[in-house]
């Protein structure tokens, strides 16, 4: 017996259901004079057909970030009932809580806008694929000029060459359709060249990947493209090392370069510094300063209390417990 293929109706729906999925897990609302810090790590168990970037993908979580979190878990077989954390708790970059901020350093992008219920502040924040060695993705500030539907990809001739150079001849123009690497949405910024985008490659999201370009999964792209007028801010950044506010502590987050080497004690340690310095007034424990050797011997993204509890015991980086 055969099954028929999904409609396109199902495969649309599933598509938005994904969307809403995602959305809903990465929204918060942000307190300007407060808190400093978004979300929760929790883990999640694997069903017996996953992988590790399914789950990923489901949650709005990156290659590099759910890998580093779950360093033992195969990625392509992890396991039915096979307990994944995922990293999703997010010290807020240090910059204007306004507009895009795109965090080169943690593949991610952060989406500060109202909500339109309230008129409050929140954040949404999206997995990234940024720019591969030898076309870094910029740091700078820029602005949203257009949106984008079905867009032609035009590679510049620098990259033309860098894809001759592997055997591959590119046109001059890519068409809309599945075989480009835009996606079905992006948002044109006022650096010449740089497009925040989808992608016809989602594995890549959280990783390296890209020709400059910031690109998300196919999902979050079209959320993201409808819900950001023209003329938002962009903050293009590189933080590899995060400190912020929540409930009385501080917390850290450290990222890793590309080539998987630890930012310098001394940078945390200035991070930390100037943290304890932003939140003196509010700040009612004092820092653990081997928390804060610990979690830059670890440097996997995870958010950690560095800050003692009560007793003068150090606060755990996740949840006491599992599920």
């Amino acid at each position: 017996m055969t099954f028929p293929r999904p409609t396109l109706m199902l495969t649309a729906l599933l598509t938005a259901l994904l969307a809403t999925a995602s959305a809903s897990a990465t929204t918060w609302p942000v307190d300007h004079d407060n808190e400093e810090v978004v979300g929760e790590i929790h883990y999640e168990h694997a069903r017996r057909s996953d992988t590790l970037m399914d789950i990923a993908r489901w949650l709005s979580m990156g290659y590099r970030e759910i890998r580093r979190a779950n360093p033992e878990v195969d990625l392509w077989i992890p396991g039915e009932g096979t307990r994944v954390l995922i990293p999703s708790k997010f010290v807020l970059p240090d910059a204007p809580r306004e507009g895009l901020v795109v965090n080169r350093a943690e593949k991610r992008l952060y989406f500060f806008n109202t909500n339109p219920d309230n008129g409050a502040t929140q954040v949404t924040t999206y997995p990234i694929g940024i720019g591969k060695a030898g076309r870094e993705t910029p740091v700078g500030e820029a602005s949203v000029t257009q949106r984008l539907e079905n867009p032609a990809w035009y590679p510049t001739a620098g990259v033309r060459a860098d894809y001759r150079a592997r055997g591959i001849e590119l046109p001059r123009v890519i068409p809309p359709g599945p075989d480009n690497p835009l996606g079905r949405f992006a948002l044109m910024l006022d650096m010449d060249g740089y497009l925040i985008h989808g992608t016809h490659r989602p594995d890549g999201v959280g990783m390296r990947v890209s020709q400059g370009c910031i690109r998300l999964y196919p999902e979050d792209i079209e959320r993201l493209v409808f819900d950001v007028p023209i003329g938002t801010p962009v903050s293009l950044i590189d933080q590899p090392v995060k400190a912020g506010f929540r409930e009385g502590g501080l917390y850290l987050e450290i990222h890793p370069g590309h080539d998987d080497s630890v930012p310098p004690l001394d940078q945390v340690r200035d991070v930390v510094e100037a943290a304890v310095e932003r939140n003196r007034k509010r700040l009612n424990r004092s820092v653990d300063w081997e928390r804060v050797e610990t979690a830059w011997r670890e440097a996997d993204g995870v958010p950690r209390e560095i800050t003692a509890t009560g007793n003068g015991e150090s606060a755990s980086a996740g949840p006491a417990t599992s599920p």
